[in-house]
């Protein structure tokens, strides 16, 4: 599983994860087509061998498990140097560089959502994070730092989740969020967290000021778990086919093409 994030973190994660609830138990979904000879072809959708949240069809252009370390160092280097420099302060590596990609940052993803078996594997990793953050009305001039190099990357715009569509569909979300983190004075947030991504690949950026909160319970959580009161926070991500499966994987997903992906029946 993903190594988890300090409680803080985890916090605002289960926030902006508030629309989705746990899946239930169910059956595979199956799905017919009628192929080029008129034939109907059935599928089973437990054989499918990514996962109802990712395209199979991106994933065999993408590198796989042992190829993209290179291209996704010189990513999160990039994005550091952006963010320090509209900033103003050091971003420190939380492991060794030399670790980044080691076998306890990737994690195996085995179950594909409609109870069969997945061929990919997640990567969660290259953490920086520093001690001290700027004036808050500095944060956007970050974000959109932040954003030039995504875009650049090919992952398009760094989007904070209070813009995103998935917050703005989701009121009762929306509303947890704002009376937790945007607690400023005129209604600011002191917790920004802002994703950019082009569906395998994905950066969070995080941007908190707890002494920024005038209820306490910001500094209070932080101090109890030995956080830096105010810090910003880069981390790469990306899910890919397991090294060595490509071929395999191309195979596996042929009688999917074209077909619309159900909804996950599973919550493996």
């Amino acid at each position: 599983m993903r190594a988890p994030r300090p409680v803080i973190l985890a916090l605002a994660a289960a926030l902006l994860l508030g629309g989705c609830g746990l899946l239930g138990l169910g059956p595979s979904p199956k799905s017919t087509s009628v192929d080029a000879d008129g034939a109907t072809v059935a599928v089973d959708w437990k054989d499918y061998p990514a996962t109802e949240g990712t395209d199979a069809e991106q994933l065999l252009e993408a590198p796989d498990q042992a190829e993209p370390e290179a291209p996704a160092r010189q990513l999160v280097l990039d994005l550091r140097a952006a963010v320090q420099e509209a900033g103003g302060v050091a971003l420190a590596a939380e492991r060794p560089e030399a670790s980044w990609f080691d076998d306890e940052d990737w994690f195996t993803e085995e179950g594909n959502g409609y109870g069969g078996a997945s061929m990919l594997a997640t990567v969660n990793c290259c953490r920086l994070a520093s001690t001290q953050v700027p004036d808050l009305q500095q944060w956007q001039r970050i974000v959109d730092a932040a954003s030039e190099v995504t875009e650049k990357a090919g992952l398009g715009p760094t989007e904070l989740e209070t813009d995103s569509e998935s917050m703005a569909a989701d009121p009762a979300w929306r509303e947890e969020y704002h009376d937790r983190f945007c607690t400023v004075e005129g209604g600011g947030c002191w917790w920004w967290s802002a994703v950019a991504s082009d569906g395998y690949r994905w950066i969070t950026l995080d941007i908190q000021d707890a002494s920024l909160d005038p209820t306490g319970r910001g500094v209070d959580e932080a101090e109890e778990i030995d956080l830096p009161v105010a810090s910003i926070r880069l981390e790469y991500g990306a899910t890919v086919v397991r090294a060595g499966m490509k071929a395999e994987f191309e195979g596996a997903i042929a009688p999917f093409r074209g077909l619309e992906r159900p909804a996950s029946t599973r919550s493996d």
